[in-house]
């Protein structure tokens, strides 16, 4: 896919009308979700992998953990890697293989151009001769058939432009005439450019690289050469593709999009302002009809109405510009390898359809090895090359997959249902829009609160300005794909509240930018404003202050390891991530302090500490505190095998909190852990003086490392009380044990075993879907 925005598609209307059942109005209390549970894994590579072959390969070797597949190979995989763990599912955000069109662009300009290719489309053979091997879904709608009732099911390509060259030569004949090429070969030429010899050149990724997508592309060639027009296919990597499409000189080209899972993507995609550099609107389309439409679908509060413009848009599109012809959804395979637990693999359902619809972002918290509870390095590898990795910038679907491991999106789709509402929160707490004046105009005012104690990766706490200076700096003023649309365009003011708190003034807004504004991720003002360009890939510079970290400094559960390289990234688990596991920390196997002491007594306090992973742990920072009638802090010794020791002097009497705290370095980072005792000192007997009363007690040197030495006074004794003990665990702190068992339960609910392509097809076939098969 060339691009994927969050989430997957809605499958029904009663999904949207939860916005309007609900109140999107109303204020939105969203609290703590159940978010709590990973990262599982250590480390996460991408390695770039164009070569599909190659992938397949280095899968079967045990170089990766994870792979899409396409079905050509199926077969293979079930024979050479028996073991892994096949999940199917149909992308329902997707449509795949169509041919795109620049229709500004001479000779595709022509709609009977565009017309003529259509009538060349048989989908049917697509699906059951190319690679596909006959499992995909059929798509001949501009958009994918499950986003069901928004589909205008009268704007269908094989009702309107059904198989048929016969049809597309009479086209053809309605703007050019037949004649003769400079290689004596018959030929269309066109008498408005001078009777130059008509040759569309379609741009497609290599086979190595997508070998469905080249089948397409020699088919379309051999179909329109077969009436006489000239096709040339030439390959070109993602970096290419890219550049032509965004330069406007790409005539045609092959390729696939993913969407979101709400239908809204479409305001951006045809809409005439979006003709600018780094915009949506890839076909030129430019037709004012079409913005009308699209500024009344994106502006209305009610998903019903957007739907019946979202109807107009899809006729007139289809019956009169072609953008761009449709060929099918995919039936996504992914691949695991068997060393994953197949229950911590958690995939996404949209009700009422029973199979699962993608891959969810829970999984990269829950997935984990078989033989071991933390840790391990998850192999994945990017399709094409590398555009970007600039949060603000990115294009392709692989590119964002590596982007949301360290950039989350704010809110998420909760995995048992993603068009339920309240979504899962990763840094979001609260959020809620309501109609207000402001400065004496009508106004509506989006309220943004985040989670207070949010760090990023180097440290600095996360802010409510870092939320308006996003929005300001890469919406208004840079206007960057994924900052920049309508609601920049409506903005007044952004008022930072307080430090989580953050309220945004539009003169309007549509019921779109309800996700817009609370799912994209934020970026680092700290970092950013630093940069010379702040719109250069981050993970290709280092950070602006912090010598050995990079850029891309972001707030999720995996970091960059180091400088991304051409062929490689390296991600590794963030321990300050705000949602980490509770228990992924160093920890206390015991603890050993006396309960009771004599005043002016000294003692000695050990503890024995092990890390996240159950080994015994010595490259701990241990310190003792002691809070009562006097306050002291003790720095623990290493004794070996992660045994930590100090020697108390002897205390005044009294009652007292003690406090062990101890941080184990992680990489770049940090975990801790503490642990919390009341002690009592009390009175020791006073013995029958021999010679002079000694009136002042020797003092005790106390020596810390890098403090300079204390001199302390014992005092005198005093009775004491009973002793208390109480300890407390990780500094994760859990609000509701309720939401932690729900999450547990919830977690073992939607974990499916392996599903089928007959189940998937199933599902497919009951949502009214056509699903082309191979017929054997």
């Amino acid at each position: 896919m060339r691009y994927a925005v969050a989430g997957l598609v809605a499958l029904l209307l009663v999904a949207l009308l939860v916005l309007s059942s609900t109140g999107v109005v109303a204020q939105k209390e969203l609290g703590e979700y159940w978010y709590r549970y990973g990262p599982y894994i250590d480390k996460i590579t991408f390695p770039v992998m164009k070569d599909y072959t190659m992938r397949v390969l280095a899968f079967e070797a045990g170089e990766l953990s994870m792979i899409f597949i396409i079905p050509v190979h199926l077969d293979r995989i079930r024979t050479n890697r028996p073991d892994a763990h096949i999940v199917l599912y149909a992308a329902l955000g997707t449509t795949a293989g169509g041919l795109h069109f620049n229709i500004q662009s001479w000779p595709v300009k022509y709609l009977e151009v565009r017309q003529a290719l259509a009538h060349l489309w048989n989908r049917d053979k697509i699906i059951a001769e190319s690679p596909l091997r006959g499992i995909a879904i059929k798509c001949s709608t501009l958009f994918p058939p499950t986003w069901g009732v928004w589909v205008n099911w009268e704007a269908d390509y094989e009702k309107l432009y059904p198989y048929d060259p016969g049809r597309a030569k009479e086209l053809l004949a309605k703007i050019f005439v037949p004649c003769t090429g400079p290689d004596g070969r018959p030929a269309w030429c066109d008498p408005r450019e001078g009777g130059r010899v008509v040759e569309i050149e379609i741009l497609s990724l290599p086979e190595a690289v997508s070998p469905v997508y080249w089948w397409i592309a020699m088919y379309i060639k051999e179909e329109a050469e077969k009436i006489g027009l000239r096709v040339t296919i030439k390959p070109v990597s993602s970096r290419e593709l890219d550049a032509a499409i965004s330069a406007g000189v790409a005539q045609a080209w092959i390729i696939g999009w993913g969407f979101s899972r709400w239908m809204h993507l479409m305001a951006y995609l045809f809409h005439s302002r979006e003709i600018r550099p780094g915009g949506w609107n890839e076909w030129r389309v430019n037709d004012s009809r079409v913005d009308a439409l699209l500024d009344k679908f994106y502006y209305t509060k009610d998903p019903n109405e957007a739907m019946q413009y979202g109807w107009q848009v899809q006729e007139i599109l289809v019956k009169e510009i072609i953008p761009w012809i449709p060929t099918y959804g995919t039936v996504s395979i992914v691949v695991f390898d068997s060393a994953i637990d197949r229950e911590s693999i958690i995939m996404n359902y949209a009700p009422p359809l029973k199979d699962p619809v993608g891959i969810s972002e829970f999984m990269w918290h829950t997935i984990r090895f078989k033989d071991r509870r933390f840790g391990g390095v998850f192999k994945y590898y990017h399709t094409v090359d590398i555009t970007t990795y600039h949060p603000a910038l990115w294009i392709w679907a692989t590119e964002g997959e590596a982007i949301r491991r360290v950039f989350p999106w704010l809110m998420v789709p909760r995995p048992e249902d993603i068009f339920a509402e309240p979504r899962a929160p990763i840094v979001i707490r609260y959020w809620s829009v309501e109609e207000t004046t402001y400065k004496g105009q009508k106004a509506y005012k989006f309220t943004i609160t985040l989670f207070d104690g949010i760090r990023w990766q180097d440290g600095v706490e996360m802010t409510a300005e870092d939320y308006a200076y996003t929005y300001l700096k890469f919406g208004k003023e840079l206007r960057t794909r994924w900052y920049y649309g309508p609601y920049i365009l409506n903005l007044v003011d952004v008022v930072v509240v307080n430090k989580t708190t953050v309220e945004l003034y539009l003169k309007d807004y549509g019921w779109a930018d309800v996700y817009w504004l609370t799912e994209v991720p934020i970026l680092p003002k700290h970092v950013f404003e630093r940069l010379p360009n702040p719109l250069e890939d981050p993970s290709t510079l280092p950070h602006p202050t912090i010598p050995g970290l990079t850029a891309m400094v972001g707030y999720g559960p995996y970091a960059l390891a180091r400088l991304r390289e051409v062929a490689y990234s390296e991600f590794v688990w963030n321990p300050w991530y705000y949602w980490r596991h509770p228990d992924r920390t160093v920890q206390f196997a015991s603890v050993s302090i006396p309960a009771t002491v004599a005043e002016g007594a000294s003692f000695k306090v050990s503890v024995t500490l092990t890390d996240y992973l159950g080994s015994r742990a010595t490259n701990v920072t241990v310190t003792v505190s002691f809070v009562g009638p006097m306050t002291l802090t003790l720095a623990a010794t290493h004794v070996g095998g992660g045994v930590y020791e100090i020697t108390v002097p002897g205390l005044r009497a009294g009652t007292y909190t003690v406090e062990i705290r101890a941080e184990q370095p992680i990489m770049r980072w940090s975990v801790d852990n503490k642990v919390v005792k009341t002690l009592t000192v009390g009175a020791a007997p006073a013995p029958t003086p021999v010679g002079p009363t000694i009136e002042r007690p020797p003092t005790v040197k106390v020596e810390i490392p890098g403090i300079p030495p204390v001199e302390i006074v014992p005092p005198p004794a005093i009775s004491f009380a009973a002793p208390k003990v109480e300890i407390v665990t990780p500094r994760i702190d859990i609000a509701s044990t309720e939401a932690t068992g729900k999450a547990v339960e919830t977690t073992k609910a939607i974990t499916v075993p392996t599903t089928s392509y007959a189940a998937i097809a199933l599902g497919v076939v009951a949502l009214g879907v056509a699903v082309a098969v191979k017929k054997k």
